[in-house]
């Protein structure tokens, strides 16, 4: 077998190693200031306003070279919780290429209906990270649009 050969295709290849958490977070709010606005929380946390939805985004360092981001975007709020709500959860939830969508709560009157997602982001480059972090909030928006008409 041959030797693989690198190919550059030019742009920002990302870290030449795992980034610390705060690191990958300051990166994702630069480049989601871009297509939508973002807040700096005083936890560490990012708060995304993106066509009519809203996210948290945070960074945990699992291990040694796991940074993980975790996004959580409000799809619905206030809904009344019933058995219909539920169903139509399960159903849209099943659709999603990226995520899970849950009730913030099973047993209360009324609920939100979250999306969560949580990956790896510290090897991504740039582009990469703004696309799936870009994807997945598209989907939520496609989720409320869906849930709300």
């Amino acid at each position: 077998m041959g030797e693989a050969s690198r190919v550059d295709l030019g742009g920002d290849h990302g870290p030449e190693r795992d980034e610390p958490a705060e690191v990958l977070m300051a990166r994702l709010g630069r480049l989601l200031s871009e297509v939508a606005v973002v807040d700096s929380m005083s936890d560490g946390a990012i708060m995304v306003d993106f066509r009519g939805t809203r996210a948290i985004v945070r960074s945990l360092t699992l291990a040694d070279g796991l940074d993980v981001l975790s996004l959580t975007q409000v799809v619905a709020w206030d809904l009344p919780n019933t058995d219909a709500l539920r169903d139509d959860i399960e159903r849209l939830g099943s659709e999603l290429n990226f995520g899970a969508l849950k009730r913030s709560s099973a047993a209360d009157v009324t609920c939100d209906v979250l999306l969560h997602y949580t990956f790896p982001g510290g090897n991504l480059t740039d582009l990469a990270l703004l696309t799936l972090v870009h994807m997945v909030l598209a989907s939520g928006v496609d989720l409320h649009e869906a849930r709300t008409g």
